[in-house]
C-alpha cells in the first residue's frame, strides 16, 4: 500500500441523472458530471433533451455522458453497437454547445468477460475526437492490470473501476497496482468508484495513490414520491472530506457549515458479475463458483438476512435487531447487506441480487415503503437505497405477500392457481394470489384481513375501527383479552391454548377468535373465491385447536357454496426468507433458477 501523503489536489467526479442534479454539481464545485439515466439499471444513455439540456447550462464541470443502451451485462450485439455508435455521432455534434469539455463513458466485453477489442474500436472512431472513459465493466473481468493494458493501447482517456466486483475500499490493492500503471505514458487516469463516501475518502486515496474518484451524491427526495436526487449538502460534505470548497460557503448551509453528508452512499454502478479465473497480475481473489443473492426479511424488531444460494440452500445467516430511528433501521439493513456479501464472496458465491421483505405499504413497482409505522418509514425508497449502496439489483416486497408467493411456489399451495394466505401473529394480514397473479390493490394495501370489521360496534382497535378481526384473532389479541376476561395475566397464546377444555375463559376467548377469523374468511371466499387457504404465523401453531372449528364454523357460513380447503403452512417462519430469494433471484436475471427448488433445500439451515 501507498505511504499516506499529504493533501494533494483530488478531482471529484459526480454522477448524476437530471438537470437538477447536474446544477447541483456545477455549482458546488465538481470538476465533471457522469450524466445518465435510469441509475438502478447502473446508468443507461440520457435523452437527447437531458444532454442537450445540461450542455447549456453548466459552467464550470466537465460533462462526460454514458453511452450504454440498457441495463444488465456488458455484451453487445451489432445492432446494440450501431445504436452505440449513432448516440456517440449525436453527442459529438452536441459538444460544441457546451462551454466545458465534454467526454463519454462507455464500454464492451466479450461473453469471457474480457475487453472486446473489436467493439471498443468502432465505439471509440464513433466518439470522435471525444475523450472516451472506460466504465464499470472492467470490474467485471477476471484480470484488471490485463484489460487496463489493452485499453491503454486503445487509448482510453480513463478507466472507473472499484479494483473488482466489490467496493474501492474492498479492490484497494488492485487499485494501486493500476495507479501505479497509469504513470507510464498516456496511460488511462484511474478513476475510483464504488462505495466511495466522505468518511473512507482519505484513506482510500492515500492506501491506493489515486487522485481522482466517482460518486453518486443523493438522497430521498424531498418531494416524498421514492425517487432520488443530488443533494448539495452530501456533495459539499464530500468536497469537505477532500480538502475542497467553495470559499463564499455557497454548497454549505445557512450559516457555512458542512453537513456530514452521507444521506445515501455511493454508487457501485456494476452488478457484481462472475469473472473468468484469473490470467495472472494483480488480480482480485478467485473467482465465485456459484451464483447466491442475498435475501432479508426485516421485521418490527430485527431484521434477519440470508445468502441463498442457486439451489435455494442457505449459505449464511446473520440477524441484527431494529434501529431506534427509521435512520437506524435502514443504516443496519445496508450494514447487513455488506456483511452478508462479503461472506458470500468469502464463500466462493457472486451476489447477483437482494430481495428484502417489509411490513407496512409497499410499492414494490418503485421499491418504496409507503408506510411502515413500527419501523418509522414514511416514503422511504429503500429498493434505491440499497441498490446505489450494494450495486446489484433490487426487489422489495410486502412480507406476508412474499411468503404467499413463496408458499404458493413450494409450500401448502404449490399449483394452485387461486389461493389465500392468511398470517397470524402479533397482528393479521393475507396474500391474495388470484389466477397465478399476487392481488396489490391501487393503495398497495390489499389483504389487510386484520382490519375487516368482524364484530359490528365490538371492541376497539389500535387502527381507530372497532370490531377488528385481529382484536379478536391475533397473538396480541388472544392475551389482551383472556387476561381483561379474568384470566391470569401474563400469558401467551400457546399458554391460553393449553387451557382450552379446562378453563372458561380460554374457552370464550378462542371461541371469539376462531368466529371473527370464519367471518373474515367467509367475507374473502365471497369475494376471490380461493381453493385452499392457508394458515400461517405464531397463532398457526394451535394446528387442530385452531383449524378443526374454524372449517366448521367457515363450511356453516357459506350456506350454498363448499367451502375452500384450509391448510398450514409448510414453509413456516421461512417463508419471508425463501420469498426474498425468488425476489433477488428474479430482479438479478436469474429467476429462472427457482424452479428446481426443492422443499427440502429451502428449509434445511
Amino acid at each position: 500500500m501507498t505511504e499516506p501523503s499529504g493533501p494533494r489536489d483530488v478531482v471529484v467526479e459526480i454522477c448524476v441523472d437530471d438537470l437538477a442534479g447536474a446544477l447541483v454539481a456545477d455549482r458546488a464545485g465538481a470538476d465533471r458530471i457522469e450524466l445518465c439515466a435510469d441509475l438502478l439499471e447502473g446508468g443507461t444513455t440520457p435523452s437527447a433533451g437531458t444532454i442537450r439540456s445540461v450542455f447549456r447550462a453548466v459552467r464550470h464541470a466537465g460533462v462526460q455522458v454514458i453511452v450504454r443502451p440498457r441495463g444488465g451485462d456488458f455484451v453487445h450485439d451489432e445492432a446494440e453497437l450501431d445504436v452505440m455508435c449513432a448516440d456517440l455521432e449525436a453527442i459529438a455534434a452536441l459538444a460544441p454547445e457546451c462551454a466545458t469539455e465534454v467526454g463519454v463513458v462507455l464500454g464492451a466485453l466479450t461473453p469471457a468477460s474480457r475487453v472486446d477489442v473489436a467493439a471498443m474500436r468502432r465505439l471509440l472512431a464513433a466518439a470522435g475526437p471525444l475523450p472516451v472513459t472506460f466504465h464499470k465493466a472492467i470490474d467485471a473481468t477476471g484480470d484488471l492490470p490485463a484489460a487496463y493494458e489493452v485499453l491503454h493501447g486503445l487509448g482510453v482517456r480513463r478507466v472507473l473501476t472499484a479494483g473488482g466486483p466489490g467496493t474501492a475500499a474492498e479492490g484497494a490493492d488492485v487499485l494501486a497496482e493500476l495507479v501505479r500503471r497509469s504513470a507510464a505514458p498516456g496511460a488511462p487516469e484511474v478513476l475510483v468508484g464504488g462505495g466511495v463516501r466522505a468518511a473512507g475518502v482519505r484513506s482510500l486515496l492515500d492506501a491506493t495513490g489515486a487522485s481522482s474518484v466517482h460518486l453518486r451524491a443523493m438522497s430521498p427526495s424531498p418531494r416524498g414520491d421514492g425517487t432520488l436526487r443530488t443533494d448539495p449538502a452530501v456533495v459539499a460534505g464530500f468536497l469537505a472530506a477532500v480538502g475542497r470548497g467553495r470559499a463564499d460557503g455557497a454548497a454549505g448551509g445557512p450559516d457555512g457549515a458542512v453537513p456530514d453528508g452521507d444521506a445515501v452512499p455511493d454508487d457501485a454502478a456494476v452488478p457484481d458479475a462472475a469473472v473468468p479465473e484469473s490470467r495472472g497480475g494483480a488480480a482480485p481473489d478467485p473467482a465465485p463458483v456459484r451464483t447466491a443473492v442475498v435475501a432479508v426479511d426485516i421485521g418490527g424488531t430485527s431484521f434477519k438476512g440470508a445468502v441463498v444460494d442457486d439451489a435455494g440452500r442457505t449459505v449464511r445467516s446473520l440477524a441484527v435487531a431494529a434501529g431506534s430511528t427509521g435512520a437506524e433501521s435502514i443504516d443496519r439493513v445496508v450494514a447487513l447487506l455488506h456483511d452478508l456479501r462479503a461472506g458470500a464472496r468469502a464463500s466462493g458465491h457472486d451476489v447477483v441480487g437482494v430481495g428484502v421483505v417489509t411490513p407496512g405499504m409497499v410499492d414494490a413497482e418503485r421499491g418504496v415503503v409507503l408506510f411502515a409505522s413500527t419501523l418509522d418509514w414514511t416514503d422511504v425508497p429503500l429498493g434505491p437505497i440499497l441498490s446505489a449502496e450494494l450495486g446489484v439489483p433490487v426487489e422489495i416486497d410486502h412480507d406476508v405477500r412474499t411468503s404467499g408467493l413463496a408458499e404458493s411456489l413450494f409450500g401448502a399451495s404449490a399449483g394452485v392457481a387461486d389461493s389465500v394466505l392468511v398470517a397470524v401473529g402479533t397482528g393479521v394480514a393475507a396474500s391474495i394470489t388470484s389466477g397465478g397473479h399476487a392481488v396489490r390493490g391501487a393503495l398497495t394495501a390489499a389483504g389487510e384481513l386484520g382490519h375487516v370489521p368482524a364484530v359490528p360496534g365490538g371492541e376497539a382497535c389500535t387502527c381507530g375501527q372497532v370490531g377488528c378481526l385481529e382484536v379478536y384473532l391475533s397473538g396480541a389479541g388472544v392475551a389482551r383479552r383472556y387476561a381483561a376476561l379474568g384470566g391470569q395475566p401474563g400469558l401467551d397464546t400457546a399458554a391460553v391454548v393449553a387451557r382450552l377444555g379446562t378453563d372458561p375463559v380460554a374457552d370464550r376467548v378462542w371461541s371469539d377468535g376462531v368466529r371473527a377469523l370464519a367471518l373474515g374468511l367467509t367475507s374473502l371466499t365471497l369475494l376471490v373465491d380461493p381453493a385452499v387457504v392457508v394458515l400461517a404465523g405464531g397463532v398457526s401453531r394451535a394446528g387442530a385447536a385452531l383449524v378443526d372449528p374454524l372449517r366448521a364454523e367457515l363450511a356453516a357460513g357459506l350456506a350454498w357454496r363448499g367451502a375452500p380447503e384450509i391448510r398450514l403452512s409448510q414453509l413456516g417462519t421461512h417463508g419471508g426468507r425463501i420469498g426474498a430469494a425468488v425476489l433477488a433471484f428474479r430482479a438479478g436475471g436469474h429467476g429462472h433458477v427457482v424452479d428446481s427448488w426443492s422443499r427440502a433445500d429451502l428449509l434445511a439451515e
